[in-house]
């Protein structure tokens, strides 16, 4: 008997053998390590002095820009009203009679040929009660314009009120106003306190910079009696010196 063709369909259906993939060798750590692509990387991570110097660098042109806008919005609001009268004729220079007084602490001062014209402004004083700058004709008058952020400002406050003191009983008044904001007045008020005879004068309308054509703080205007501007200084000053003392002994006999 014949056996039935099962065994060569069987072997017809069998496939070849697949070969078996082999499995990839696990890396090398060192190999790794040396490999094209990780020193690539490692090139490409910047060394951490870089980093520090970037940001420092980047620290000290964030201050600059903070410092410029500020300067900026100060400029901007203190750009002069249409209406004011500004001293601004020989800006910079001593000239006409009180000429000879720029000298030593009052180095910088700026005199006028002939006295200015200034407009009359509002504020309140230590108690709020309204007060005009007109309200001191008839004095001679030392208006400082400042604010607690000024640290020159702050710094020279104390010989304004010695200057004050010597002058006391005269024709005379050293009119320290504050540009501070509402919600700095009891700093104001602190601050001054201590600066006796010296008395609280705020301008939280900020009118003085505007009207003034003050652009930083501290600035002092010179007033005669007649509530005229007679000389300015820009700046920090000392204020209880024999040169300034001779400056307003000439205005208290004019």
């Amino acid at each position: 008997m014949t056996e039935p063709a099962k065994n060569e369909d069987n072997q017809a259906e069998r496939k070849p053998d697949q070969p078996i993939a082999e499995a990839a060798p696990e890396p090398n750590p060192q190999t790794a390590e040396n490999s094209p692509s990780v020193k690539t990387a490692k090139r490409r991570r910047p060394p951490l002095p870089a980093v520090l110097i970037v940001g420092a660098v980047v620290l000290v042109l964030l201050g600059a820009l903070a410092t410029g806008i500020g300067r900026m919005m100060l400029a901007k609001n203190a750009a002069p009203a249409a209406d004011s009268t500004v001293a601004s004729a020989s800006a910079g220079k001593a000239v006409g009679p009180l000429a000879a007084y720029a000298k030593g602490s009052l180095a910088h001062l700026q005199t006028f040929a002939t006295p200015q014209k200034i407009g009359d402004i509002g504020f309140i004083d230590g108690d709020k009660k309204p007060v005009r700058l007109s309200d001191f004709k008839g004095k001679v008058v030392v208006l400082n314009v400042w604010a607690t952020w000024c640290a020159p400002c702050r710094f020279e406050m104390p010989t304004l009120a010695k200057l004050q003191a010597n002058n006391a009983g005269k024709a005379f008044k050293v009119l320290p106003l504050s540009v501070d904001t509402e919600d700095k007045f009891a700093d104001v008020k602190s601050f001054i306190d201590v600066q006796q005879p010296l008395e609280v004068y705020a301008d939280q309308e900020f009118q003085a910079p505007q009207m003034y054509n003050i652009s930083g703080m501290p600035v002092t205007l010179i007033l005669d009696k007649q509530g005229r501007e007679v000389a300015r200084l820009d700046g920090e000053a000392t204020w209880d010196t024999p040169e300034v003392q001779a400056l307003v002994d000439r205005l208290l006999s004019e």
